[in-house]
């Protein structure tokens, strides 16, 4: 299992998941399972599951995720980074 995460903050919350659920097509193409939105106002956290690697990184090179980007209002470049789970507890 890959998470991608993208950090970033927006203008507008609203705005930014407009964006943000209108992406999810593209989203369950490149294997996305699941995803969460962590939010502090307006800076956000977003974990998108993905089961390899691969997938989790052709997502994040697919055109239309840029193009989502751009509809959302970031304020500044997203950070993204892509993490493999070391262990889960649930509790």
């Amino acid at each position: 299992m890959t998470t991608l995460t993208v950090q970033h903050t927006v203008a507008d919350y609203d705005q930014w998941k407009e964006a943000f659920d209108s992406n999810e097509p593209a989203r369950r193409s490149h294997g996305a399972s699941q995803h969460r939105v962590l939010r502090d106002g307006t800076d956000l956290l977003i974990l998108i599951e993905f089961p390899d690697a691969a997938q989790a990184q052709s997502f994040a090179s697919d055109p239309s995720l840029k193009e989502a980007m751009g509809r959302a209002g970031l304020q500044g470049a997203p950070d993204i980074a892509f993490r493999s789970d070391a262990e889960s507890v649930v509790y």
